[in-house]
C-alpha cells in the first residue's frame, strides 16, 4: 500500500502512466474509490480490462453522493450511468426502513422530471451531490373505509389526465405537498399542473386541514399544460434588459424576467395583511412552488419557531426582498422556488418574508428587528438594506436570546444555498442537542417537583379526611351516648321506688355479663317488664339483653313480661342472670 504521506499528484501521475487512463476525472474517481491505494486500484483496473491499453469507462466508475433524511446523512456509492432513481429508492428504503412508495427524492441538479426508470446520470447526480428524501402520502386501496382514518387524514378522488385514483393525505400536509406527490408519481411537473376542484382561496402554503373539503372524499382534477419558458439562473441579463429601477416595473418587460407591477406589500397595512398580500402576489409572479411563509409578525414567527417543545423547534429564516434589487426576481424564480429548496426549508425551517421596496417598509422591519434583537441586531440587518437584497437571514435561539446564525445573499446558486442550508441545520442540531439534554433534565426535575407537590397535597387531603372522619365519629359517639343516656333516663322513670321494709317483696340479685352483681327489691305484684326496665336503666336494655334463671333453668320470654313476680314464682330471694340476646 502507498505511503499515506505521499503526494497525491505523484500517485495520480503514476496511476495514469501505468493504466493508460488519460481522463483525469476517471483516474481521480478510481483512486478515490480505493482510498488512494494505488496498488489495489491498478489491480482492479487491469483485471477489468486485459487489453494492452487499459482504459476505464465512465460507466464502470461509482459516484459517491449523499442523501439527507430528517437531519441524518446517508452516503451512497453507485454507478450513476446504470443505477436508476428506482435503484436509489430501493437502497434508501432498505437503509432507513421506509417503503419506497412512501417517499420521493428531491434536489436533483437537472430540471428533468423524475421517474423511477431514469438513470442517476440523467438526473445530474455527480460526485458529492447532496439530495434530500421527503415523505409522500400513500395511495389507498379502493373500498377502504374512511372511518378507519379518523380526523387526521383526508380522502380524495383525483382524476389525473383522465384516470381516477383514490388517495389519502395527512391533514397537516400542505397543498404544495399534494402537487409534489402528483409530480413524482404521475410525471406531471408542478409548473405544468392545471387543477380543478380546490376550494376558493386555496394556496400552496395552506395545510389541508385549513381548507373546506367535502366528505367522505373531495374530488380534484389535474391535467398537464405547457410551461412558459423561464430565464436560467446561470444567464445574466444584459444591460438592455435592466437599465434602471423603472425598467423593473415596465409593462413591456417579459413576465419571466421582470416582476409584475402589483406590489408585494403596501404601506399602511398591518403585518398580517401585508404577509397575506406577499403570498398572493408572490404566487402570481412565481407560481405555487415556494417555501411556506409564516402568516403574522416577525415576533409571532419567532414564537412559532422557538416557543414550542424541544423536538419541534426549528431555525427561523427571515427573507427580505425588494423589487428594486436586480437579483431579486431571479433569486425568487430560480432559487427559493426550486422544489428541492422549498421542500427542505419547509421541513427544517420556519420562514417569514417581508418586502423592503418602500422605505417606510424598510423602517418598519428595522424597528421590529431592534425591538426583538436589540440595537446590534438592527445594525446587522442595516448592513444589507437596501443595497444587498434579496437576503435570507437564519435566526437561531439556543438557551439565550435570538441571534443571527447565517446570512445568504441573493447572488447564491441553488446548489450552494442547499448545501449551506444543510450545514446550517446540522450545526443547529448539534447545538440543539445540548439544549435538548438540558431541557430533558429540567423537565425531569419539574416532573419530580410536581410529583412531590402532588404527594404533599394528597397527604394534606388524607389528613383532612382523617380529621373529618374523626370529628364525625366523635359526633356519632356523643350522639350515641346522649341517646343511651336518654334511654336510661326513660327506663328509670318507668321503675317505681324500692318498697319499704315490712312490705312483702321479692329480693332479686342480678348477675351482670361483667360478673358484677346488683340487688333490688320489688313488690310481688310488680310486672316482669318493670324488672326489665330496671336492668335497662343500668345499661342493659330489653332489646339487647334477656333475663335467665339457673335453677330451675328457664328463660323469660316476651310473652311473660306482663306477668307479675308472684305469677312467675319469684317471691323469695332469687338470682337472675342478665345475658346478651343472640
Amino acid at each position: 500500500m502507498s505511503n499515506g504521506n505521499e503526494d497525491r499528484e505523484v500517485i495520480l501521475a503514476n496511476f495514469q502512466t501505468i493504466t493508460g487512463i488519460d481522463d483525469i476525472a476517471i483516474a481521480l474517481s478510481t483512486l478515490e474509490q480505493f482510498n488512494w491505494d494505488i496498488d489495489t486500484a491498478i489491480v482492479a483496473t487491469v483485471s477489468e480490462d486485459p487489453s494492452p491499453s487499459p482504459t476505464v469507462s465512465s460507466c464502470e466508475i461509482n459516484t459517491t453522493f449523499k442523501v439527507d433524511w430528517k437531519g441524518r446523512e446517508y452516503t451512497f456509492s453507485l454507478n450513476v450511468a446504470e443505477a436508476t432513481v428506482g435503484t436509489l429508492k430501493e437502497n434508501l428504503s432498505s437503509r432507513v426502513g421506509v417503503p419506497k412508495e412512501n417517499f420521493t427524492i428531491i434536489g436533483f441538479p437537472t430540471m428533468t422530471v423524475q421517474t423511477d426508470h431514469k438513470t442517476l446520470q440523467q438526473m445530474g447526480v455527480s460526485q458529492d451531490c447532496r439530495l434530500v428524501m421527503v415523505e409522500t402520502p400513500n395511495q389507498v386501496n379502493r373500498g377502504q373505509s374512511s372511518s378507519s382514518m379518523g380526523n387526521s387524514r383526508y380522502r380524495f378522488k383525483m382524476n389525473v389526465e383522465g384516470l381516477e385514483y383514490e388517495l389519502v393525505f395527512p391533514a397537516n400536509n400542505y397543498v404544495r405537498q399534494v402537487k409534489s406527490y402528483v409530480e413524482s408519481t404521475y410525471n406531471i411537473p408542478a409548473s405544468q399542473q392545471r387543477w380543478e376542484g380546490w376550494p376558493p382561496g386555496t394556496s400552496d402554503s395552506l395545510e389541508l386541514r385549513d381548507l373546506v373539503l367535502e366528505t367522505p372524499f373531495h374530488r380534484l382534477k389535474v391535467v398537464r399544460r405547457q410551461e412558459s419558458s423561464r430565464v436560467s439562473i446561470g444567464n445574466t441579463p444584459s444591460e438592455d434588459e435592466f437599465m434602471d429601477d423603472d425598467v423593473l416595473e415596465s409593462p413591456e418587460c417579459s413576465s419571466s424576467v421582470a416582476p409584475a407591477k402589483r406590489p408585494l406589500m403596501t404601506v399602511g397595512k398591518s403585518a398580517e395583511e401585508n404577509v397575506m398580500q406577499f403570498l398572493q402576489v408572490f404566487e402570481e409572479r412565481y407560481g405555487s412552488i415556494h417555501p411556506s411563509f409564516h402568516i403574522g409578525t416577525l415576533k409571532s414567527a419567532l414564537t412559532a419557531a422557538f416557543n414550542v417543545p424541544a423536538d419541534l423547534k426549528r431555525p427561523l429564516i427571515v427573507f427580505l426582498h425588494s423589487d428594486k434589487a436586480l437579483a431579486g426576481h431571479l433569486f425568487c424564480s430560480q432559487v427559493i422556488c426550486s422544489e428541492s429548496i422549498a421542500g427542505y426549508i419547509d421541513q427544517h425551517f420556519v420562514m417569514w418574508a417581508y418586502d423592503l421596496t418602500e422605505k417606510r417598509l424598510q423602517q418598519q422591519v428595522l424597528t421590529e428587528c431592534q425591538a426583538i434583537f436589540g440595537l446590534s441586531g438592527r445594525k446587522q440587518v442595516e448592513m444589507y438594506v437596501p443595497d444587498k437584497l434579496p437576503l435570507m437571514i437564519v435566526i437561531t435561539k439556543v438557551q439565550s436570546a435570538p441571534q443571527v446564525f447565517a446570512v445568504f445573499q441573493g447572488d447564491i446558486s441553488p446548489d450552494l444555498l442547499m448545501a449551506q442550508l444543510i450545514d446550517a441545520v446540522e450545526n443547529y442540531n448539534q447545538t440543539r442537542s445540548i439544549e435538548k439534554a438540558a431541557e430533558l433534565e429540567q423537565e425531569q426535575r419539574n416532573r419530580l417537583r410536581e410529583l412531590q407537590e402532588q404527594e404533599y397535597l394528597d397527604s394534606l387531603q388524607r389528613d383532612r379526611e382523617k380529621d373529618e372522619m374523626k370529628k364525625i365519629e366523635e359526633k356519632e359517639k356523643q350522639l350515641k351516648e346522649e341517646t343511651e343516656e336518654a334511654k336510661l333516663s326513660s327506663f328509670e322513670d318507668l321503675v317505681p321506688p324500692e318498697p319499704d321494709a315490712g312490705i312483702p317483696s321479692s329480693d332479686l340479685t342480678f348477675k351482670l355479663p361483667s360478673g358484677d352483681r346488683i340487688n333490688r327489691k320489688f313488690t310481688h305484684d310488680t310486672q316482669l317488664k318493670v324488672v326489665a326496665y330496671f336492668i335497662g336503666s343500668k345499661g342493659f336494655p330489653p332489646s339487647g339483653f334477656k333475663l335467665v334463671q339457673n335453677f330451675p333453668k328457664r328463660q323469660f320470654d316476651e310473652d311473660e313480661m306482663q306477668l307479675t313476680l308472684e305469677d312467675l314464682g319469684l317471691t323469695r330471694r332469687e338470682i337472675l342472670y342478665v345475658e346478651e340476646r343472640d
